[in-house]
């Protein structure tokens, strides 16, 4: 087996490139569980150069304009000058977006997440509260950021319930990225970063963080205060270091309120939702209430419907709004992290809502269309993996998860249809001014 490569240019033709990034092989010969196929080990895949089509990874390509740049990381040493946090504060206090646009088309959100990935650690704390081990850092120039350690290998999948599991520090960072390819633009900024716990955290630690560490004999653990943390459950460096995400911190400035998602999931097996046994739940106890008879939060909650089941993230039980925006205020699309858990999963009832509402915002049909039927040439997957090939962590995803995006893109285009065959397309598709 050849060497794995990150970055392959494969061809050229006609003053164009072919370009891939490449995370790892779909084996049809192998079977799962699920008897969906397997992923074998990372290897360069074979590609049709003229047709732009992968034969081993369902992932389509397109050729790159003479004038475009090739992608690459951002850079890993600082920044010269004053951090963007100015930039941020302004951007996050934004009705609508908060960047304004994806990060391949924004030099100012990249040099945002490159200060994320690189200023220097100044305070770390233990994180807000919740089931998951996070720390609260400070980096210089005073701007919080959040910061999940790595609990899996990207090959690693979820067993049982989707909401299962830790959080995963790659969905963060590859939930972020598809945010903006879906043109949605309502994630805090994250980024790959990888710290020295006893260089980079322990000197700058809180008290109460700690108290947390312990040294193993090998490396330096810790495992913070939560519901679910406890020593059994720590986290270790590797050689020293750890990896993680960084997202930037989306609290106090602008002010947060918390809703309740009105799909929200019971979380145990003694009992279910109403909208798990009610076919009709939308049209008695949706549609009806004031919130979702007029602005965007309905067409918001659809818009992240789509986004949960292509990334297999059935633990929205919430969601966060700009306060001072009151009923107006777009739906933010943060804590992505039970995201990419199970790539041979697809939970048709994380769709639950799309299918029994029958409403979708008409840019985001759009969207998802062009995507899938490659109107721009391209598969969703391949946009998604081509944004995250600059984090500092990439690969972010494995390829499995990026052949996941393109299958449950296309359950979704069919739920769509059925929705506007049977209710006409101007019930279904609809024109907001937001």
């Amino acid at each position: 087996m050849r060497p794995a490569k990150r970055l392959l240019v494969l061809a050229t033709a006609v003053g164009t490139v072919v370009m891939v990034v490449l995370l790892g092989t779909y084996d049809h010969h192998a079977g799962d569980r699920n008897g969906q196929g397997a992923i074998s080990n990372v290897e360069d895949v074979p590609l049709d150069v003229a047709t732009g089509e992968s034969s081993t990874l369902h992932v389509r390509t397109s050729a790159l304009a003479p004038q475009a740049q090739v992608v690459t990381k951002l850079p890993s040493q600082r920044r010269s000058g004053q951090p963007m946090w100015p930039v941020w504060r302004k951007w996050s206090d934004d009705a609508q977006h908060l960047y304004p646009s994806p990060v391949l088309e924004s030099a100012v959100l990249q040099n945002l997440l490159q200060d994320m990935a690189t200023q220097p650690i100044v305070s770390a704390k233990l994180g807000y509260r919740g089931t998951q081990l996070k720390v609260l850092l400070t980096l210089r120039g005073g701007q919080a950021v959040v910061f999940k350690p790595k609990r899996f290998d990207r090959d690693f999948t979820i067993t049982g319930e989707t909401y299962s599991g830790f959080d995963r520090h790659n969905a963060e960072i590859a939930g972020f990225h598809l945010d903006g390819v879906l043109g949605y633009q309502r994630s805090p900024p994250v980024v790959g970063r990888v710290v020295n716990l006893r260089t980079e955290i322990l000197p700058v630690a809180e008290k109460k963080l700690k108290d947390t560490f312990f040294d193993d004999g090998k490396e330096i653990c810790f495992y913070g205060v939560c519901l679910y943390c406890k020593r059994e459950l720590s986290v270790c460096s590797k050689d020293g270091v750890m990896e993680g995400s960084v997202t930037i911190w989306l609290a106090n400035s602008p002010k947060l309120k918390t809703w309740r998602h009105p799909y929200q999931r019971t979380y145990t097996d003694k009992r279910v939702a109403k909208w798990q046994v009610e076919k009709d739940y939308c049209r008695k106890s949706v549609l009806p209430l004031d919130l979702f008879q007029t602005g965007p939060r309905l067409l918001d909650i659809m818009d992240a419907t789509v986004m949960d089941y292509l990334v297999g993230n059935a633990d929205r039980h919430h969601y966060e709004t700009i306060e001072k925006y009151g009923n107006t205020a777009r739906l933010l699309m943060m804590d992505n992290g039970k995201s990419f858990g199970n790539a041979y999963n697809d939970d048709v009832s994380v769709m639950e809502p799309l299918k029994q509402c029958c409403r979708l915002r008409r840019s985001t049909w759009q969207r998802i269309q062009a995507f899938h039927y490659k109107k721009q040439g391209m598969a969703l997957s391949w946009q998604l993996n081509r944004s995250l090939s600059i984090d500092p962590l990439s690969p972010v995803l494995h390829s499995s998860h990026l052949y996941a995006l393109d299958r449950r893109l296309a359950k979704l285009i069919s739920a769509v249809e059925t929705c506007i065959s049977q209710q006409g397309e101007a019930t279904v598709i609809l024109d907001t001014a937001t």
